[in-house]
């Protein structure tokens, strides 16, 4: 019975010996060698946001950063296991380790660079808005001086959002709802407009009122803000950063992104910044994060 009693022990301690081993293995581990091991990238993308990420007639998830993760993946011989995570929990999802990065048109800017890493751009654009077709949203100021007191439309914590408010306006804030939902309450005056990314809307408001036609709204006219989107991950090492910026700099001199953001957004190339925005009105909003 004692020896019985001694094997168990003594196998009870080499599992532990050995559990000790793989935690200490596995933090050891750069970003980068833990998502190769697993064979996996985890990522948050909403799949609610036209033409970036969402369901095709076919219930595929597709889009722009859809299209382009899938290539990453391809070229770094791993899988991409998509998690469908809004806006509001996305940083959140990276923080705890569940979501290796996330994927939104995330705006990269020095507020968020000092807590995560940031791929390179895959994506330039400006600021844009949505309002009602007949004019009556009433918002034409080429500085954005009109948008005061007017129901802005968005998720929370988004830059737009941020402008929106630092201009103003009033916030009315969304879940991961579809954009069918953000255009038919500008349409019916629940929300005055909508501020989000140009390139974006543009197509959106194309695609959505073509499916519905009772939503009356179009794209407005005026354009702030120049920005640029990355993929979003965790600053503990530069590992996973590396590799991503490495392929996707690889993608924009094949050609690769370019043509997924001209197949995705009318014929534009939005891999590199548009000429005469720099001269754009840009509205500070760093110290509202």
């Amino acid at each position: 019975m004692k020896k019985i009693s001694t094997l168990l022990t003594l196998g009870l301690a080499a599992s532990i010996l050995v559990a000790c081993s793989n935690k200490e293995e596995t933090k050891s581990q750069s970003n980068w060698e833990k998502v190769e091991k697993a064979g996996v990238l985890k990522v948050a993308t909403p799949g609610t946001l036209y033409p970036t990420s969402y369901y095709n007639d076919e219930k595929e998830l597709t889009g722009y950063e859809i299209d382009m993760l899938n290539e990453i993946g391809e070229r770094l011989d791993i899988d991409i296991d998509y998690q469908e995570i809004g806006v509001a929990e996305a940083f959140t999802s990276v923080d705890s380790g569940k979501v290796d990065i996330a994927v939104n048109n995330f705006d990269t800017t020095p507020e968020r660079l000092e807590k995560y890493n940031f791929s390179i751009p895959y994506k330039y654009s400006v600021g844009g808005m949505i309002v009602r077709e007949d004019g009556s949203s009433d918002i034409t100021a080429k500085d954005l001086s009109d948008w005061k007191g007017k129901k802005a439309g968005g998720g929370a914590g988004t830059q737009y959002m941020k402008i929106a408010e630092k201009q103003g306006a009033e916030p009315v804030i969304y879940d991961n709802v579809t954009n069918d939902v953000y255009l038919r309450d500008v349409s019916t005056g629940r929300t005055d407009f909508i501020p989000n990314d140009y390139y974006t809307q543009k197509v959106a408001v194309k695609f959505v009122t073509e499916q519905y036609p009772d939503i009356k709204v179009k794209l407005g006219d005026v354009q702030y803000n120049p920005t640029e989107q990355g993929i979003v991950m965790s600053k503990s090492d530069n590992s996973l950063k590396k590799k991503l910026d490495s392929v996707i700099e690889e993608m924009k001199e094949d050609g690769t992104l370019k043509a997924i953001s001209e197949k995705y957004y009318g014929g534009e190339d939005l891999t590199e910044p548009k000429k005469g925005t720099e001269n754009l009105p840009t509205i500070d909003v760093s110290k509202q994060d």
